[in-house]
Protein backbone atom coordinates (compact mmCIF):
# COMPACT_ATOMS: atom_id res chain seq x y z
CA UNK A 1 0.00 0.00 0.00
CA UNK A 2 3.50 2.22 0.02
CA UNK A 3 3.29 5.19 -2.67
CA UNK A 4 5.10 8.18 -3.85
CA UNK A 5 4.13 11.15 -5.90
CA UNK A 6 6.63 13.60 -7.68
CA UNK A 7 5.98 16.60 -9.08
CA UNK A 8 8.03 18.54 -11.96
CA UNK A 9 6.20 22.13 -12.61
CA UNK A 10 8.66 22.54 -15.75
CA UNK A 11 6.64 19.47 -17.57
CA UNK A 12 3.35 19.39 -16.19
CA UNK A 13 3.51 15.84 -14.91
CA UNK A 14 2.80 14.13 -11.61
CA UNK A 15 4.10 10.54 -11.51
CA UNK A 16 2.92 8.14 -8.91
CA UNK A 17 4.42 4.86 -7.87
CA UNK A 18 2.32 3.02 -5.66
CA UNK A 19 1.86 -0.98 -4.35
CA UNK A 20 -0.90 -2.92 -6.07
CA UNK A 21 -3.40 -2.40 -3.65
CA UNK A 22 -3.42 1.42 -3.95
CA UNK A 23 -7.03 2.67 -5.81
CA UNK A 24 -6.31 4.74 -8.30
CA UNK A 25 -8.83 6.90 -10.37
CA UNK A 26 -9.14 9.85 -12.45
CA UNK A 27 -9.42 12.35 -9.41
CA UNK A 28 -7.03 10.77 -6.94
CA UNK A 29 -5.93 7.92 -5.32
CA UNK A 30 -6.37 6.41 -2.05
CA UNK A 31 -5.18 3.92 0.40
CA UNK A 32 -7.42 4.09 3.31
CA UNK A 33 -10.97 4.41 4.38
CA UNK A 34 -13.15 7.35 5.04
CA UNK A 35 -16.47 8.02 6.20
CA UNK A 36 -18.36 8.74 2.77
CA UNK A 37 -18.97 6.97 -0.58
CA UNK A 38 -16.22 5.99 -2.30
CA UNK A 39 -17.22 7.06 -5.85
CA UNK A 40 -17.28 10.64 -4.02
CA UNK A 41 -13.45 10.33 -3.62
CA UNK A 42 -13.46 13.33 -1.42
CA UNK A 43 -11.85 12.06 1.56
CA UNK A 44 -10.09 15.70 1.24
CA UNK A 45 -13.30 16.90 3.25
CA UNK A 46 -13.45 14.08 5.79
CA UNK A 47 -13.01 14.72 9.48
CA UNK A 48 -12.69 10.87 9.73
CA UNK A 49 -10.09 9.10 7.34
CA UNK A 50 -7.65 6.61 8.22
CA UNK A 51 -4.56 5.90 5.60
CA UNK A 52 -3.86 8.10 2.91
CA UNK A 53 -3.91 9.39 -0.45
CA UNK A 54 -4.32 12.53 -3.09
CA UNK A 55 -7.19 14.33 -4.90
CA UNK A 56 -7.10 16.67 -7.60
CA UNK A 57 -9.30 20.08 -6.52
CA UNK A 58 -8.86 22.29 -9.49
CA UNK A 59 -5.75 24.08 -9.64
CA UNK A 60 -4.45 21.98 -6.34
CA UNK A 61 -3.28 18.23 -5.60
CA UNK A 62 -4.26 17.94 -1.73
CA UNK A 63 -2.28 14.87 -0.09
CA UNK A 64 -4.38 14.08 2.13
CA UNK A 65 -3.10 12.24 5.95
CA UNK A 66 -4.55 10.17 8.35
CA UNK A 67 -7.31 11.74 10.72
CA UNK A 68 -5.10 9.81 13.84
CA UNK A 69 -1.50 9.99 14.40
CA UNK A 70 -0.17 6.76 14.25
CA UNK A 71 0.51 7.18 10.42
CA UNK A 72 2.02 10.16 8.21
CA UNK A 73 3.02 11.82 4.57
CA UNK A 74 6.20 12.85 4.33
CA UNK A 75 7.24 15.31 1.78
CA UNK A 76 10.19 17.50 0.60
CA UNK A 77 10.83 20.09 -2.02
CA UNK A 78 13.17 20.91 -4.59
CA UNK A 79 16.00 23.63 -4.01
CA UNK A 80 14.77 25.54 -7.03
CA UNK A 81 10.96 24.74 -6.39
CA UNK A 82 10.37 22.96 -9.54
CA UNK A 83 9.90 19.61 -8.19
CA UNK A 84 8.26 18.38 -5.12
CA UNK A 85 7.96 14.35 -4.05
CA UNK A 86 5.34 13.12 -1.30
CA UNK A 87 4.75 9.76 0.26
CA UNK A 88 3.34 7.77 2.76
CA UNK A 89 6.43 6.00 3.86
CA UNK A 90 9.75 7.74 4.67
CA UNK A 91 12.22 5.15 3.81
CA UNK A 92 10.32 5.28 0.24
CA UNK A 93 10.44 9.12 -0.17
CA UNK A 94 14.53 8.78 1.09
CA UNK A 95 14.79 6.39 -1.54
CA UNK A 96 13.62 8.53 -4.32
CA UNK A 97 15.95 11.32 -3.11
CA UNK A 98 18.83 8.72 -2.76
CA UNK A 99 19.03 9.97 0.29
CA UNK A 100 19.33 8.48 4.58
CA UNK A 101 18.98 9.17 7.93
CA UNK A 102 22.30 10.71 9.26
CA UNK A 103 23.64 8.14 11.97
CA UNK A 104 25.67 11.09 13.69
CA UNK A 105 22.14 12.30 14.42
CA UNK A 106 21.46 11.39 17.93
CA UNK A 107 17.76 13.13 18.69
CA UNK A 108 15.72 10.53 16.10
CA UNK A 109 14.02 9.49 19.84
CA UNK A 110 13.61 13.10 20.35
CA UNK A 111 11.92 14.17 17.32
CA UNK A 112 9.80 10.31 16.98
CA UNK A 113 8.29 11.46 20.89
CA UNK A 114 7.38 14.89 20.26
CA UNK A 115 4.44 13.23 18.05
CA UNK A 116 2.90 13.10 21.85
CA UNK A 117 2.76 17.12 21.83
CA UNK A 118 0.08 16.91 19.53
CA UNK A 119 -0.44 18.78 16.09
CA UNK A 120 0.62 22.31 17.02
CA UNK A 121 3.92 21.29 18.53
CA UNK A 122 5.58 17.80 16.73
CA UNK A 123 8.78 18.60 15.70
CA UNK A 124 8.26 18.20 11.64
CA UNK A 125 11.40 18.16 9.88
CA UNK A 126 13.59 15.06 10.18
CA UNK A 127 17.28 15.33 9.31
CA UNK A 128 18.64 13.61 7.13
CA UNK A 129 22.61 12.21 5.16
CA UNK A 130 21.42 15.58 2.39
CA UNK A 131 19.45 17.99 4.74
CA UNK A 132 15.97 17.13 5.94
CA UNK A 133 12.72 16.28 4.79
CA UNK A 134 9.19 16.90 6.32
CA UNK A 135 6.96 14.56 8.33
CA UNK A 136 2.97 15.73 8.56
CA UNK A 137 0.61 14.55 10.67
CA UNK A 138 -3.03 14.85 10.36
CA UNK A 139 -3.33 18.13 8.43
CA UNK A 140 -3.63 17.73 4.84
CA UNK A 141 -1.00 18.95 1.92
CA UNK A 142 -2.17 21.49 -0.60
CA UNK A 143 0.11 21.81 -3.43
CA UNK A 144 -0.51 24.50 -6.80
CA UNK A 145 2.31 25.49 -9.27
CA UNK A 146 5.23 24.22 -6.66
CA UNK A 147 3.88 26.26 -3.84
CA UNK A 148 2.59 24.17 -0.45
CA UNK A 149 0.68 24.91 2.30
CA UNK A 150 -1.39 23.64 5.20
CA UNK A 151 -4.88 22.88 5.23
CA UNK A 152 -6.83 21.80 8.70
CA UNK A 153 -9.24 18.96 8.29
CA UNK A 154 -12.92 19.65 9.27
CA UNK A 155 -13.63 19.51 12.41
CA UNK A 156 -16.37 16.80 14.15
CA UNK A 157 -19.60 18.57 15.42
CA UNK A 158 -20.00 19.79 18.63
CA UNK A 159 -21.43 16.31 21.31
CA UNK A 160 -23.41 18.00 23.58
CA UNK A 161 -24.19 14.98 25.96
CA UNK A 162 -23.54 10.85 25.71
CA UNK A 163 -26.16 10.46 22.70
CA UNK A 164 -24.76 12.84 20.50
CA UNK A 165 -21.49 11.28 20.75
CA UNK A 166 -22.24 7.87 20.73
CA UNK A 167 -25.09 8.56 17.82
CA UNK A 168 -21.86 10.07 15.81
CA UNK A 169 -19.61 7.00 16.09
CA UNK A 170 -22.38 4.74 15.41
CA UNK A 171 -23.16 6.58 11.98
CA UNK A 172 -19.31 6.74 11.28
CA UNK A 173 -19.28 3.11 11.51
CA UNK A 174 -21.30 2.05 9.23
CA UNK A 175 -20.31 4.86 6.86
CA UNK A 176 -16.64 3.55 6.88
CA UNK A 177 -17.98 0.42 6.22
CA UNK A 178 -19.84 0.87 3.27
CA UNK A 179 -16.72 2.86 1.98
CA UNK A 180 -14.52 -0.09 2.68
CA UNK A 181 -16.79 -2.88 1.13
CA UNK A 182 -18.04 -0.52 -2.12
CA UNK A 183 -18.20 -2.85 -5.08
CA UNK A 184 -16.42 0.47 -7.34
CA UNK A 185 -13.09 -0.60 -5.57
CA UNK A 186 -10.73 -2.66 -7.31
CA UNK A 187 -10.45 -4.36 -4.42
CA UNK A 188 -13.36 -4.33 -1.47
CA UNK A 189 -11.77 -4.29 1.86
CA UNK A 190 -12.11 -6.60 4.69
CA UNK A 191 -12.76 -5.66 8.19
CA UNK A 192 -10.68 -6.76 11.15
CA UNK A 193 -10.34 -5.90 15.19
CA UNK A 194 -8.59 -6.62 18.20
CA UNK A 195 -9.98 -7.16 21.39
CA UNK A 196 -8.79 -7.06 24.68
CA UNK A 197 -10.10 -6.99 28.03
CA UNK A 198 -9.51 -3.50 28.47
CA UNK A 199 -12.14 -0.61 27.28
CA UNK A 200 -10.75 0.24 24.42
CA UNK A 201 -11.46 -2.23 22.13
CA UNK A 202 -14.08 -3.57 23.98
CA UNK A 203 -15.89 -0.31 23.48
CA UNK A 204 -14.94 -0.06 19.78
CA UNK A 205 -15.99 -3.61 18.74
CA UNK A 206 -19.57 -3.11 20.95
CA UNK A 207 -20.34 0.28 18.68
CA UNK A 208 -19.20 -1.52 15.29
CA UNK A 209 -20.00 -4.81 15.75
CA UNK A 210 -22.91 -4.41 12.86
CA UNK A 211 -19.78 -3.59 10.69
CA UNK A 212 -19.80 -6.81 9.01
CA UNK A 213 -16.26 -7.51 11.24
CA UNK A 214 -14.19 -10.36 9.37
CA UNK A 215 -12.09 -11.70 12.05
CA UNK A 216 -11.40 -10.20 15.64
CA UNK A 217 -7.80 -10.84 17.09
CA UNK A 218 -7.10 -11.11 20.82
CA UNK A 219 -3.56 -11.33 22.27
CA UNK A 220 -4.49 -13.92 24.81
CA UNK A 221 -1.62 -12.62 27.34
CA UNK A 222 -1.10 -8.98 28.41
CA UNK A 223 2.42 -8.03 29.68
CA UNK A 224 3.80 -8.91 33.19
CA UNK A 225 3.39 -5.88 35.71
CA UNK A 226 6.97 -4.11 36.43
CA UNK A 227 9.26 -6.24 33.98
CA UNK A 228 10.49 -6.24 30.54
CA UNK A 229 9.35 -8.33 28.11
CA UNK A 230 12.57 -10.63 27.75
CA UNK A 231 12.12 -11.67 31.84
CA UNK A 232 8.27 -11.11 31.69
CA UNK A 233 7.12 -15.23 30.27
CA UNK A 234 6.01 -16.35 33.49
CA UNK A 235 4.63 -13.14 34.89
CA UNK A 236 2.49 -12.65 31.87
CA UNK A 237 -1.77 -11.89 32.62
CA UNK A 238 -4.69 -13.18 30.88
CA UNK A 239 -5.82 -10.57 28.66
CA UNK A 240 -7.89 -13.29 26.23
CA UNK A 241 -10.79 -11.29 24.73
CA UNK A 242 -12.76 -14.59 23.35
CA UNK A 243 -15.38 -14.51 25.56
CA UNK A 244 -15.98 -10.75 24.90
CA UNK A 245 -16.37 -11.62 21.36
CA UNK A 246 -18.83 -14.29 21.89
CA UNK A 247 -21.05 -12.17 23.74
CA UNK A 248 -20.63 -9.60 20.88
CA UNK A 249 -21.10 -12.49 18.05
CA UNK A 250 -17.65 -11.76 16.85
CA UNK A 251 -15.74 -14.29 15.54
CA UNK A 252 -12.17 -14.28 17.28
CA UNK A 253 -8.57 -16.15 16.60
CA UNK A 254 -6.05 -16.29 19.36
CA UNK A 255 -2.69 -14.68 18.60
CA UNK A 256 0.28 -14.80 20.31
CA UNK A 257 1.92 -11.76 22.39
CA UNK A 258 5.61 -13.34 21.56
CA UNK A 259 5.51 -14.57 17.97
CA UNK A 260 8.71 -12.25 17.46
CA UNK A 261 10.49 -15.11 19.50
CA UNK A 262 9.88 -17.32 16.66
CA UNK A 263 9.62 -15.47 13.73
CA UNK A 264 11.62 -11.95 13.33
CA UNK A 265 12.26 -11.55 9.79
CA UNK A 266 9.80 -8.51 10.04
CA UNK A 267 11.35 -7.17 13.37
CA UNK A 268 13.07 -4.43 11.75
CA UNK A 269 9.72 -2.41 9.69
CA UNK A 270 8.32 -2.41 13.52
CA UNK A 271 11.73 0.16 14.06
CA UNK A 272 11.67 1.46 10.94
CA UNK A 273 8.41 3.37 12.42
CA UNK A 274 9.13 3.95 16.02
CA UNK A 275 12.34 3.20 18.15
CA UNK A 276 11.03 0.85 21.40
CA UNK A 277 8.24 0.14 19.84
CA UNK A 278 5.89 -2.37 21.38
CA UNK A 279 3.86 -3.13 18.54
CA UNK A 280 5.18 -6.79 18.05
CA UNK A 281 2.60 -7.90 19.70
CA UNK A 282 0.07 -7.81 16.48
CA UNK A 283 2.43 -9.12 14.21
CA UNK A 284 0.96 -12.30 13.30
CA UNK A 285 -2.24 -10.26 12.21
CA UNK A 286 -0.45 -9.47 8.71
CA UNK A 287 -0.71 -13.36 8.17
CA UNK A 288 -4.48 -13.09 7.40
CA UNK A 289 -4.40 -10.69 5.23
CA UNK A 290 -5.22 -11.36 1.94
CA UNK A 291 -6.67 -8.20 0.11
CA UNK A 292 -6.72 -4.79 1.10
CA UNK A 293 -7.84 -4.70 4.91
CA UNK A 294 -8.90 -1.82 7.54
CA UNK A 295 -7.51 -3.15 11.23
CA UNK A 296 -9.62 -1.30 13.95
CA UNK A 297 -7.71 -0.86 17.37
CA UNK A 298 -8.09 1.12 20.33
CA UNK A 299 -5.67 3.39 20.37
CA UNK A 300 -5.93 6.81 22.17
CA UNK A 301 -7.98 5.06 24.48
CA UNK A 302 -7.18 7.24 27.25
CA UNK A 303 -9.00 10.07 25.69
CA UNK A 304 -11.54 8.33 27.60
CA UNK A 305 -9.90 8.64 30.99
CA UNK A 306 -11.63 11.26 33.76
CA UNK A 307 -10.40 14.32 36.02
CA UNK A 308 -8.33 12.02 37.92
CA UNK A 309 -5.94 11.40 34.98
CA UNK A 310 -6.27 14.91 33.78
CA UNK A 311 -4.57 15.73 37.33
CA UNK A 312 -1.77 13.93 36.43
CA UNK A 313 -1.75 14.68 32.90
CA UNK A 314 -2.96 18.45 32.84
CA UNK A 315 -2.89 20.39 29.35
CA UNK A 316 -4.10 17.35 27.13
CA UNK A 317 -8.01 18.21 27.01
CA UNK A 318 -8.37 20.27 23.24
CA UNK A 319 -8.26 19.65 19.97
CA UNK A 320 -4.41 18.85 19.05
CA UNK A 321 -4.61 14.91 19.71
CA UNK A 322 -1.84 14.67 22.34
CA UNK A 323 -0.77 11.56 23.13
CA UNK A 324 0.17 9.83 26.48
CA UNK A 325 2.00 7.40 25.01
CA UNK A 326 3.20 6.00 21.73
CA UNK A 327 1.63 2.29 21.26
CA UNK A 328 -0.11 1.24 18.04
CA UNK A 329 2.67 3.92 16.46
CA UNK A 330 5.11 1.07 14.88
CA UNK A 331 3.46 -0.32 12.27
CA UNK A 332 3.19 1.83 8.80
CA UNK A 333 5.84 0.01 7.25
CA UNK A 334 4.54 -3.34 8.72
CA UNK A 335 0.98 -2.46 7.75
CA UNK A 336 1.99 -0.96 3.87
CA UNK A 337 3.74 -4.31 3.55
CA UNK A 338 1.02 -6.83 4.49
CA UNK A 339 -1.86 -4.34 2.90
CA UNK A 340 -3.93 -3.38 5.74
CA UNK A 341 -4.92 0.55 7.06
CA UNK A 342 -4.92 0.89 10.77
CA UNK A 343 -8.67 2.77 11.84
CA UNK A 344 -7.96 3.62 15.30
CA UNK A 345 -11.15 3.79 16.84
CA UNK A 346 -11.04 6.53 19.74
CA UNK A 347 -9.80 9.06 16.88
CA UNK A 348 -13.15 9.19 15.30
CA UNK A 349 -14.48 12.52 17.06
CA UNK A 350 -11.31 12.89 19.10
CA UNK A 351 -10.50 16.62 18.33
CA UNK A 352 -14.04 17.35 20.56
CA UNK A 353 -12.08 16.27 23.26
CA UNK A 354 -13.10 18.86 25.87
CA UNK A 355 -16.74 17.54 24.77
CA UNK A 356 -15.73 13.95 25.67
CA UNK A 357 -14.45 15.07 29.07
CA UNK A 358 -17.41 16.87 30.29
CA UNK A 359 -19.47 13.93 29.48
CA UNK A 360 -17.09 11.38 31.18
CA UNK A 361 -17.49 14.27 33.72
CA UNK A 362 -21.71 14.07 33.79
CA UNK A 363 -24.42 13.33 36.21
CA UNK A 364 -25.66 11.02 33.81
CA UNK A 365 -22.44 9.16 33.13
CA UNK A 366 -22.39 8.05 36.76
CA UNK A 367 -24.23 4.25 36.43
CA UNK A 368 -21.30 3.79 34.75
CA UNK A 369 -18.65 5.17 36.75
CA UNK A 370 -16.43 2.47 38.96
CA UNK A 371 -14.52 5.50 41.15
CA UNK A 372 -11.18 3.15 40.44
CA UNK A 373 -7.87 4.18 38.81
CA UNK A 374 -8.94 2.24 35.79
CA UNK A 375 -12.57 4.22 35.39
CA UNK A 376 -13.41 4.74 31.95
CA UNK A 377 -17.84 5.13 32.14
CA UNK A 378 -17.67 6.28 28.09
CA UNK A 379 -16.25 3.13 26.95
CA UNK A 380 -18.37 1.16 29.87
CA UNK A 381 -21.89 2.65 28.95
CA UNK A 382 -21.14 1.67 25.03
CA UNK A 383 -20.03 -2.10 25.65
CA UNK A 384 -22.34 -2.64 28.92
CA UNK A 385 -25.76 -1.17 26.56
CA UNK A 386 -24.32 -3.57 23.98
CA UNK A 387 -24.67 -6.19 26.38
CA UNK A 388 -21.32 -7.03 27.55
CA UNK A 389 -21.48 -7.76 30.66
CA UNK A 390 -19.25 -5.37 33.47
CA UNK A 391 -17.16 -8.08 35.00
CA UNK A 392 -15.49 -9.07 31.52
CA UNK A 393 -13.92 -5.79 31.01
CA UNK A 394 -12.45 -2.43 32.09
CA UNK A 395 -11.12 -4.29 35.61
CA UNK A 396 -7.30 -4.28 35.50
CA UNK A 397 -5.09 -1.63 33.34
CA UNK A 398 -3.03 -4.28 30.92
CA UNK A 399 -0.86 -4.13 27.83
CA UNK A 400 0.21 -6.54 25.78
CA UNK A 401 3.02 -4.67 23.98
CA UNK A 402 6.14 -6.57 24.08
CA UNK A 403 8.62 -3.86 25.63
CA UNK A 404 12.11 -4.72 25.66
CA UNK A 405 14.67 -2.25 27.55
CA UNK A 406 16.87 0.57 25.98
CA UNK A 407 19.42 0.82 24.34
CA UNK A 408 17.12 -1.54 21.67
CA UNK A 409 18.97 -4.55 20.19
CA UNK A 410 17.15 -6.42 17.74
CA UNK A 411 15.70 -10.10 18.85
CA UNK A 412 16.79 -11.50 15.75
CA UNK A 413 20.34 -12.54 15.67
CA UNK A 414 21.18 -11.22 12.13
CA UNK A 415 19.84 -8.26 12.68
CA UNK A 416 20.87 -7.81 15.85
CA UNK A 417 24.57 -8.59 14.27
CA UNK A 418 24.04 -5.88 11.75
CA UNK A 419 22.79 -3.32 13.88
CA UNK A 420 26.06 -3.40 16.27
CA UNK A 421 27.91 -3.51 13.39
CA UNK A 422 26.24 -0.34 11.87
CA UNK A 423 27.12 1.21 16.03
CA UNK A 424 30.56 0.23 15.23
CA UNK A 425 31.44 1.07 11.98
CA UNK A 426 29.68 5.06 12.58
CA UNK A 427 31.55 5.52 15.59
CA UNK A 428 28.90 5.12 18.18
CA UNK A 429 30.30 2.23 19.99
CA UNK A 430 33.33 0.85 20.30
CA UNK A 431 34.33 -2.55 20.01
CA UNK A 432 34.14 -3.35 23.68
CA UNK A 433 31.15 -1.40 24.03
CA UNK A 434 29.16 -3.27 21.71
CA UNK A 435 30.33 -6.69 23.43
CA UNK A 436 29.38 -5.40 26.71
CA UNK A 437 25.52 -3.85 25.37
CA UNK A 438 23.44 -6.25 26.89
CA UNK A 439 25.44 -5.53 30.23
CA UNK A 440 24.19 -2.13 29.80
CA UNK A 441 20.77 -2.80 28.94
CA UNK A 442 20.30 -5.13 32.32
CA UNK A 443 21.81 -2.06 34.09
CA UNK A 444 19.31 -0.05 32.77
CA UNK A 445 16.09 -2.50 32.84
CA UNK A 446 16.67 -2.64 36.48
CA UNK A 447 16.69 1.44 37.15
CA UNK A 448 13.24 1.02 35.72
CA UNK A 449 11.95 -1.47 37.11
CA UNK A 450 13.20 -0.75 40.69
CA UNK A 451 11.15 -1.13 43.58
CA UNK A 452 11.31 -3.06 47.02
CA UNK A 453 9.98 -6.25 45.25
CA UNK A 454 12.48 -6.17 42.63
CA UNK A 455 16.07 -4.93 42.86
CA UNK A 456 15.60 -4.12 46.63
CA UNK A 457 19.19 -3.30 47.01
CA UNK A 458 18.88 -0.90 44.46
CA UNK A 459 15.73 0.76 45.58
CA UNK A 460 16.80 1.09 48.63
CA UNK A 461 20.26 2.41 48.54
CA UNK A 462 19.05 5.45 46.36
CA UNK A 463 16.37 6.24 48.66
CA UNK A 464 19.24 6.44 51.22
CA UNK A 465 21.27 8.53 49.10
CA UNK A 466 18.09 10.73 48.39
CA UNK A 467 18.01 11.35 52.41
CA UNK A 468 21.54 11.93 53.00
CA UNK A 469 21.30 14.79 50.25
CA UNK A 470 18.21 16.30 51.10
CA UNK A 471 17.04 15.82 47.49
CA UNK A 472 15.96 12.93 45.14
CA UNK A 473 18.67 11.16 44.10
CA UNK A 474 18.18 7.81 41.27
CA UNK A 475 20.56 6.47 39.48
CA UNK A 476 20.81 7.86 34.71
CA UNK A 477 20.39 5.00 32.37
CA UNK A 478 23.79 4.75 30.54
CA UNK A 479 23.92 5.15 26.73
CA UNK A 480 21.03 6.82 26.32
CA UNK A 481 22.60 8.39 22.90
CA UNK A 482 21.85 5.63 21.05
CA UNK A 483 18.03 5.37 21.76
CA UNK A 484 17.21 6.80 18.18
CA UNK A 485 19.94 4.67 16.56
CA UNK A 486 17.32 1.54 15.64
CA UNK A 487 15.23 3.91 14.26
CA UNK A 488 17.89 5.47 12.20
CA UNK A 489 19.80 1.82 11.27
CA UNK A 490 16.06 0.38 10.49
CA UNK A 491 14.65 3.14 7.83
CA UNK A 492 17.73 2.54 5.79
CA UNK A 493 17.45 -0.82 6.14
CA UNK A 494 14.28 -0.37 4.75
CA UNK A 495 15.74 2.45 2.05
CA UNK A 496 17.50 -0.70 0.62
CA UNK A 497 14.61 -2.49 0.43
CA UNK A 498 12.33 -0.26 -1.16
CA UNK A 499 15.58 0.49 -3.90
CA UNK A 500 15.88 -3.04 -5.27
CA UNK A 501 12.12 -3.60 -5.09
CA UNK A 502 12.04 -0.54 -7.67
CA UNK A 503 14.38 -1.23 -9.77
CA UNK A 504 13.35 -4.75 -10.62
CA UNK A 505 9.26 -3.55 -10.94
CA UNK A 506 7.54 -0.67 -11.19
CA UNK A 507 3.48 0.19 -11.12
CA UNK A 508 3.03 3.59 -11.81
CA UNK A 509 0.00 5.68 -12.90
CA UNK A 510 0.25 9.83 -14.24
CA UNK A 511 -2.12 12.39 -14.27
CA UNK A 512 -1.85 15.80 -15.36
CA UNK A 513 -0.45 18.42 -12.86
CA UNK A 514 -1.67 22.13 -12.59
Amino acid sequence: MAWIARMNWHDHQTLVQHGPWVEVGAKGFVEGVWDGPFSALDFDRSACIFGSGAVIRGDSIVFVSSASTTDYLYWCAGPDGACMAVANSLPLLLMSLDDELDPQVQNYDQINNSILSGLNNYTRQIPTCRGSVNRLMHWNLSIASGRAKLEDKLLPPPFAEFNDYASYLAQACVRLAKNARDPLRVRPMAIFSTQSRGYDSTAANAVAKNMGIDLVFTVTKSKGKGYFADEDQHHELNDDGSEICQVLGLPCVPIERRALEKNSEMEYLFYACMQETGDFNLLQIGEYVTRPTVLMTGCLGELWYGENYHKEHPGLINPDLMRGDLGNHGLTEVRLQAGYVQLAFPYIGARRRADIFRITQSAEMAPWRLHTDYDRPIPRRLAEQAGVPRALFGQVKMASLLEYPAPITPVDPDLRQAYLEFLVKHGLLSLLQAKLLNWVRRWNAMLWMTSPQRHAWSYYFQRMVSKLLGRPFSFSPVLTRLNGSIFCFCVNRRVGDYRQALATQSNEGTCSSP
